[in-house]
């Protein structure tokens, strides 16, 4: 019964703050965004702290933001209040996100923290957070809305030139791919380009790079546990898109070194592109290409987005170094244009 009357009470207020304006008895409110850092590096992550100012009874509320997405990709929502709270829905720039308090609790008064958003610092120059409106309801369930206009701004350190770059093949494209803001170095300031990428890292780059929208779906690999969190949402996301599945046995295995067949597969499987079983790679090394791949290969090829190495060889099963995908996946955005 008790936990009937948990449900019913969740669902109630929740319907309330989707209800027209209603009575909700207030001195004038006003809303401030406090930034973690106005001056955050590509690949970094900001905080946005919601406050208002001037509120009585707040019991439960909804917050609605507009956010560059071309330079910041949200992470996650927390709220100040202890409650219930409903997972953040995101429509491409919109981020809308709601909270409760549970039970016979008094509702905050005065000034008043509502929540904090994490973002990923995806791409340079000056990005942008709006705070547009914001739905209070009280302890007796009646509702105000509040139009907020309040905007936070940073302005993004665009890093694109690494110590250890200069006259690597790769070079332009790395600095192209920083550029863009879905790869970033190391904190001694160097990319380290023949150092070899995991699993996780390349998914995480791939999302990045095509803007996938956050994922928070639980994933169902039997390693799951070995999955970082830093990788968890854009590796199911990438799941969600198709580009990316596990092995036979259900594994993801997330700290594995990823071979160059692996990464063309997700390229060409980004890019949606037809698959002819009837065409056989030219590379010379072709018996080398695993079945499950061979497709793939041969499409990305006359797609003109890999060639081989020296010897007219692919060598498919090498690792991948982190310059190496940075080129493939800079092919692959020239070629979704």
């Amino acid at each position: 019964m008790i936990r009937k009357l948990l449900i019913i009470n969740i669902a109630l207020l929740m319907f309330v703050l989707l209800l027209p304006l209603t009575t909700l008895a207030a001195e004038t409110a006003s809303y401030s965004l406090i930034i973690s850092n106005d001056k955050p590096e590509i690949g970094k992550e900001v905080e946005v702290t919601v406050k208002g100012k001037n509120l009585q009874d707040v019991y439960a509320y909804e917050v609605n933001f507009v956010y560059d997405d071309s330079q910041l990709r949200f992470k996650a929502a927390k709220s100040a209040f202890s409650g219930f709270t409903v997972p953040a829905i995101l429509k491409k720039d919109h981020l809308q996100f709601a909270s409760t308090k549970m039970g016979n609790t008094p509702g905050e008064n005065g000034e008043v923290t509502l929540c904090t958003l994490t973002f990923e610092v995806i791409g340079g120059g000056k990005a942008s957070i709006e705070l547009t409106d914001v739905k209070l309801v009280n302890s007796k369930l009646a509702s105000v809305t509040h139009s907020a206009g309040t905007v936070a701004t940073t302005e993004i350190k665009n890093m694109t030139t690494f110590t250890d770059i200069s006259g690597h093949w790769a070079k332009e494209a790395i600095e192209k791919a920083a550029k863009l803001g879905f790869v970033n170095g190391y904190e001694d300031g160097s990319f380290r380009p023949q150092g070899l990428i995991t699993r996780s890292e390349f998914a995480v780059i791939l999302a990045r790079a095509l803007h996938l929208p956050v994922n928070d779906k639980q994933l169902t690999f039997s390693d799951l546990d070995s999955i970082p969190q830093w990788a968890s949402t854009s590796i199911s996301a990438t799941v969600k898109a198709g580009i990316v599945t596990g092995y036979e046995d259900n594994t993801f295995r997330s700290d594995q070194k990823i071979t160059r067949a692996e990464i063309t597969t997700m390229i060409v499987r980004a890019l949606g592109l037809s698959l002819d079983t009837t065409r056989n790679s030219t590379f010379a090394d072709a018996d080398d290409i695993p079945a499950w791949a061979k497709t793939y290969i041969t499409a990305a090829s006359e797609a003109k987005l890999v060639q081989g190495r020296d010897g007219n060889l692919f060598a498919p099963n090498d690792q991948a170094t982190r310059a190496e995908a940075v080129t493939l996946i800079l092919s692959m955005l020239n070629n979704k244009k």
